[in-house]
């Protein structure tokens, strides 16, 4: 009976101990000195000095805007106008960006993760980094994301034809032992019946 007293008390003690030195633990900061790089006004040009060969090579406003109107858009009409581009720095940059709203297939949006390798040579370095954290890390993340679903349907697929067959195997069995069964049983019926 004291054991079942004490026990309980004990475990309390013990936690309030353990919480006490939690407490004493001194909380790690996250690292706040970690420099990134800041894009500054004189730098918004989306592709390098060298590559500002086309009208909208500086003007993120018109791009911003095209992303949003690709966004409702549907994709067998930007698919058409993905067709009629050309493999110019322009063109490619809007190929991409049709390419990015959600609705977009797993292989033109795939197409669209190569499109922008091809693009790293002419983006401006000091826009590169934004457009890894807006535009290409966010694709490849959905392009994994896509593949692992494709791998778990094949595989459920795999899994759902296995437990058919085994049904049917399981069936099939069924019906065997059940003949077996009748077989046993008429052959007990004649041996009774041919017992004196």
């Amino acid at each position: 009976m004291r054991i079942k007293i004490l026990l309980p008390v004990v475990i309390v003690i013990s936690g309030c101990a353990a919480i006490e030195q939690e407490d004493d633990v001194s909380v790690q900061p996250v690292e706040t000195n970690v420099s990134h790089q800041r894009v500054e006004s004189e730098s918004v040009c989306l592709v390098n000095k060298a590559s500002q060969t086309f009208e909208h090579a500086c003007d993120l406003s018109y791009w911003i805007n095209m992303w949003v109107e690709a966004a409702h858009t549907p994709w067998p009409e930007r698919k058409d106008k993905i067709a009629t581009l050309t493999d110019s720095t322009e063109d490619t940059i809007t190929k991409v960006i049709l390419s990015l709203p959600v609705d977009t297939p797993y292989q033109s949006r795939l197409r669209a993760q190569h499109w922008l390798g091809t693009l790293s040579a002419v983006l401006n370095p000091d826009i590169a980094p934004v457009i890894d954290i807006l535009v290409k890390d966010p694709n490849g993340e959905m392009l994994k994301l896509e593949s692992a679903m494709v791998i778990l349907n094949r595989v459920n697929t795999d899994k759902q034809k296995q437990l058919e067959m085994l049904e049917q195997e399981l069936k099939t069995q069924t019906e065997k032992m059940e003949e077996l069964l009748k077989v046993e049983a008429t052959l007990m019926d004649k041996n009774r019946s041919n017992q004196p």
